[in-house]
């Protein structure tokens, strides 16, 4: 069995000698046909997420990158299956030139293994697309929702008579996906730990009011910026726990509309073993009876402070 999630970078060639700019609509059309639901599934969470639409690359080349989500059920259609062959995507028709597989860890081995020394306690999300999230004011509509905290962005799980019946994004993918007897124990822990999460501004990327021009005329309304998270407490297995909620986040992406494209969000980790390293001291030059340099002070008479963490880098793509 194939594992997942599944993620597919994918590199295609854009046939059309003119067309209209790629929309959500035409691409969410492609893999409607790709990978169909049941029509009693129609209204469902999909199965599947688009980090982002296809970006051009220069040369009528596009970068376009997918992920199937289903633990159980593998995709109908295999995109590598889908090399040299034109695929319509509104007004045009886009040739797969190559597809690969970026990521393919099932959630047994996510939920489950050992994360190494350094627990994740921090990170930074940023917005590679605008972020539709949505809640329901007292007569039941739905307003728009720009103000992220942890639980919004990683998504909700539904209940029903004491059981999972269903969810949305990261902690919905697991829900949904992941084997029961794995999934139930794990989104326990997980949501009791989400309490301890805080989100913190990122200098000079605030979060932001974005609008998207979608189908019929309608604008989407959602938000873009960046935002830091931190675990402020909790054991090992929380931070080890938090650090596979950021994984999935960015394989489900945040918000409502993500099988569009929408949502589609950028991690990067922090961790720390709890103690700074030791740093070793530097070398002294010339006569041993010399005194070792000072540091040099600051103007205000203070020195300046080095906080020593270890910075783990983008986690996909």
């Amino acid at each position: 069995m194939v594992p997942v999630p599944t993620r597919w970078t994918v590199i295609l060639r854009d046939l059309a000698e003119t067309a209209r700019p790629i929309r959500p609509e035409d691409c969410h059309g492609l893999l409607n046909h790709w990978w169909p639901q049941l029509p009693d599934e129609h209204a469902a969470a999909k199965r599947w997420s688009m980090n982002g639409w296809p970006a051009p690359l220069g040369d009528r080349l596009h970068h376009w990158t997918l992920t199937w989500l289903d633990d159980a059920v593998p995709p109908p259609v295999d995109p590598r299956d889908l090399v040299g062959q034109p695929q319509r995507i509104g007004d045009h028709l886009l040739e797969p030139l190559s597809v690969t597989r970026t990521f393919d860890v099932s959630y047994l081995r996510m939920l489950t293994s050992s994360r190494g020394p350094s627990a994740v306690r921090s990170a930074a999300i940023r917005s590679r697309t605008p972020i539709v999230m949505t809640t329901r004011d007292a007569t039941g509509e739905r307003i728009p929702h720009v103000w992220p905290n942890p639980r919004r962005i990683f998504g909700a799980v539904h209940r029903s008579g004491g059981g999972i019946v269903g969810g949305s994004g990261a902690v919905g993918a697991v829900a949904r996906f992941a084997p029961r007897e794995l999934a139930e124990p794990w989104l326990e822990l997980v949501l009791g730990g989400l309490a301890q999460v805080r989100r913190v501004p990122l200098p000079g990327e605030d979060v932001r009011l974005a609008e998207h021009h979608h189908a019929d005329n309608r604008t989407i309304l959602g938000w873009e910026g960046g935002l830091r998270l931190d675990l402020v407490g909790g054991e090992r297995r929380h931070a080890d726990a938090f650090a596979a909620l950021l994984e999935l986040v960015e394989l489900s992406g945040v918000g409502k509309y993500t099988a569009q494209g929408f949502g589609a969000v950028r991690v990067d980790t922090v961790t720390s073993t709890g103690a700074a390293p030791r740093v070793p001291a530097p070398r002294t030059r010339g006569r041993a009876d010399r005194g070792g340099r000072r540091t040099p002070q600051r103007m205000d008479g203070t020195r300046p402070r080095v906080a020593a963490e270890e910075f783990t880098g983008t986690l996909f793509d």
